[in-house]
């Protein structure tokens, strides 16, 4: 409650924040900006809140590999990043971005929360957008490494595990004129990463390394400002 309360903070400070600078903006050069406007550089930074976050698995042993379910379930959290890119002036409809976001959702066995899992993410993403006006639609992807750290223990099991994996990434989205050199940007994502958990049960003597490929995915919604130079 106190993470959802944060970003719904967030947005209300950011559409009061956008309400007047937004009418100075569109009233520069008839509503649109000259054509230096949305290239060179950038960072960003943005919250949001992921939908409907999944995780699934195949369970492995020295054998074989099965399709394993605990009802183990990732709760909705708030996501938090920054980003650093480039507009090329040769190409203005192009953006490439390093990003970093960051998610600590908690997780729940059988409706009570028996840990949690930190993600730090790093992403290198390519953006597609229209660069004129002052309304600015937008559409990309990225790939990148995952970094999580889980632990779980729910009475007769615990599940401990850290782990970098693959990750990708597709956006959408519509950036917003305040400025000259400040917009808003809001959007929505589709996050998955793939990682491997180990596990450690102090109940049952292991006479060899169980492990678990883990897939996890989530749709996100985002609020940012966006900062050129």
């Amino acid at each position: 409650m106190k993470k959802a309360a944060s970003f719904i903070f967030i947005l209300t400070v950011a559409v009061l924040f956008a309400a007047y600078p937004l009418k100075s903006a569109s009233a520069q050069s008839g509503g649109y900006y000259s054509s230096a406007y949305q290239v060179g550089g950038y960072f960003g930074i943005w919250g949001g809140y992921t939908i409907a976050p999944d995780l699934s698995y195949e369970y492995c042993d020295d054998w074989d590999c099965d399709e394993y379910d605990i009802n183990l379930d990732i709760d909705e959290a708030a996501v938090f990043g920054a980003k650093l890119g480039f507009s090329p002036p040769q190409f203005r409809v192009l953006a490439l971005e390093l990003e970093y976001l960051y998610l600590n959702p908690d997780m729940t066995y059988y409706d009570e929360t028996v840990g949690d899992i930190e993600f730090n993410n790093f992403m290198f993403n390519i953006i597609w957008k229209i660069p004129f006006g002052v309304v600015h639609p937008y559409g990309g992807g990225g790939i990148g490494f995952s970094h999580h750290e889980m632990s779980a223990e729910d009475g007769e099991w615990i599940s401990r595990g850290d782990d970098t994996g693959y990750a990708w990434q597709l956006m959408a989205g519509v950036e917003f004129d305040l400025a000259y050199n400040l917009s808003l940007d809001l959007g929505y994502r589709y996050f998955v990463t793939e990682m491997e958990l180990d596990d450690d049960d102090d109940d049952y003597d292991h006479e060899h390394e169980d492990s678990r490929d883990i897939e996890f995915s989530t749709s996100m919604v985002t609020l940012g400002f966006k900062f050129r130079f």
